[in-house]
C-alpha cells in the first residue's frame, strides 16, 4: 500500500482537529446542548455559525446554575445569607464561568491557527505524526479532571477563609461553600491546560520545520501567527486576572488580615503568564534562528566554491562574491526574534495592569500595610 502523502496527512489532521474539544469547552457547549435542545456540533469552532448558542450565553446560564444551586442549598438548609454575601457567591459564580468563556477563546484560537495555514507550512510527514499524537494525549478528560478534583476545593477553602476574617468570621454555610467549590474546580480544570498547551508547546516548536520567508524568517507568515497567538492568549488571561483581583479586593478576600493567602493567589495566577510567554518567545526565536542558519550556510558554501576554485578570481566572480556577502549580511542581520521594542513595552504594560487594577480597587488596604510595616519597630 502506498503512504499517504503529505497533503493528505495535513487533510486528515485537519479533520482531527475539528472534533477537538477541552473539558472546559464541553461544560460550556453541553450547557448550550441543552438550552438550544440539540446534540454538540462535531467542530466547535463553527458552531456559532450553525445557530448554536454563543459560548457568553452558555457561560452566563452556568453562572446562573452555580449561584441557584448553592442558594438553593442555604435555604433548604434554612443557612441565613447576608446580602454581602449573596453578592460574593454571585461574583464568584461569574467568575468560574469567565474562567470557561476564558479557556473557550484561546483554544480556540490555537486549534484553528494549526488548523488553518500553519498546517500548510509544515513540511515534514512526521512534524505531522508527532502534532497529532501531542493533542491526542492532551485532549484526554481524566488529568485535567483529576488536577481540578484535587485543588478545586483548596482554592474554595482559601477563598471562603479569606473572605470570613475579613468579615468578622460569620458562620460556615453549607450553600455558599457549595457555590465556592463549583466555581473553583471550573478554574482549576481551566488552569490545568496552562501547563500542557501554554507551557509545554512552545518548546515543541524549534522541533517542526515550517516553510519560512528565507531572506527574512522573523517576517515569514508562520511567525506572525505564531506570535499574534501568544499575544492573543496573554491579553485574554490577563484580561481575567484584573477581573479576578479587583473582586479579591473588593469583596476583603485579599486584605491586611490575609496577606500571606492573598500572595500565594497573587502568584499562582501571574506567574504562570510571565513563563508561559517568555518561553513561548525564546523557542519562536528558536525556529527563526534555525530558518536563517539554513539559509546562511548554503550561502556560505556558495562563497566558499567561488573563492576556492581560483587563486585570483576573475572579474565576474568578484561580483558574484560581492553580492553573496552583501546577501549574507543581509539576512544575518535580520531579526532573530518576533519581539520588537513596541511587542516588548506592551507586554510589560500587561504585566502590570493586574497589579495596578488591584491596587487602584484597594488603595485604602494597600495603604494600610504600607503603614502597618512603617510603624513597626
Amino acid at each position: 500500500m502506498e503512504k499517504p502523502t503529505l497533503a493528505e496527512n495535513r487533510e486528515t489532521l485537519r479533520s482531527q482537529i475539528e472534533t477537538y474539544r477541552s473539558l472546559p469547552e464541553y461544560i460550556l457547549d453541553a450547557v448550550g446542548a441543552a438550552l438550544s435542545r440539540t446534540k454538540l456540533p462535531r467542530n466547535a469552532s463553527t458552531q456559532e455559525e450553525e445557530g448554536f448558542p454563543t459560548y457568553w450565553l452558555n457561560g452566563i446560564a452556568l453562572a446562573l446554575l452555580t449561584f441557584l444551586i448553592g442558594w438553593g442549598i442555604s435555604i433548604l438548609l434554612g443557612e441565613q445569607l447576608t446580602d454581602e454575601e449573596i453578592r460574593f457567591m454571585l461574583w464568584a459564580s461569574a467568575m468560574g464561568a469567565l474562567a470557561l468563556i476564558a479557556n473557550k477563546a484561546n483554544m480556540r484560537a490555537f486549534l484553528n491557527t494549526f488548523r488553518g495555514p500553519l498546517l500548510e507550512r509544515m513540511e515534514r510527514n512526521s512534524d505531522l505524526t508527532d502534532l497529532s499524537n501531542w493533542l491526542v494525549r492532551n485532549f484526554k478528560m481524566r488529568f485535567p479532571l483529576i488536577f481540578g478534583f484535587l485543588l478545586g476545593p483548596t482554592l474554595a477553602v482559601l477563598l471562603y477563609n479569606g473572605w470570613r476574617v475579613s468579615h468578622q468570621n460569620p458562620a460556615f454555610h453549607i450553600g455558599s461553600f457549595i457555590t465556592l467549590v463549583i466555581s473553583s474546580l471550573e478554574a482549576m480544570w481551566v488552569g490545568y491546560y496552562l501547563y500542557p498547551f501554554y507551557l509545554m508547546f512552545p518548546p515543541q516548536l524549534h522541533r517542526y520545520h515550517f516553510d519560512l520567508y528565507t531572506p527574512d524568517p522573523s517576517s515569514s507568515e508562520v511567525v506572525g501567527r505564531l506570535s499574534r497567538l501568544l499575544s492573543f492568549i496573554l491579553y485574554v488571561t490577563m484580561g481575567y486576572i484584573i477581573q479576578l483581583m479587583i473582586g479579591l479586593g473588593a469583596f476583603d478576600v485579599l486584605s491586611v488580615q490575609t496577606l500571606l493567602p492573598g500572595f500565594l493567589i497573587s502568584l499562582l495566577v501571574v506567574s504562570p503568564m510571565v513563563i508561559m510567554y517568555a518561553a513561548g518567545q525564546y523557542h519562536l526565536s528558536d525556529v527563526i534562528v534555525r530558518a536563517k542558519w539554513k539559509m546562511l550556510n548554503e550561502v556560505q558554501e556558495k562563497i566558499e566554491k567561488l573563492s576556492s576554485g581560483k587563486e585570483i578570481p576573475d572579474k565576474d566572480d568578484l561580483d558574484r562574491l560581492s553580492k553573496l556577502m552583501d546577501y549574507h549580511d543581509r539576512i544575518k542581520s535580520t531579526p532573530n526574534s518576533a519581539l520588537n521594542f513596541r511587542a516588548s513595552l506592551n507586554f510589560l504594560n500587561s504585566l502590570l495592569l493586574p497589579i495596578l487594577a488591584f491596587i487602584l480597587a484597594n488603595l485604602d488596604k494597600v495603604m494600610d500595610v504600607i503603614r502597618n510595616v512603617t510603624n513597626k519597630p
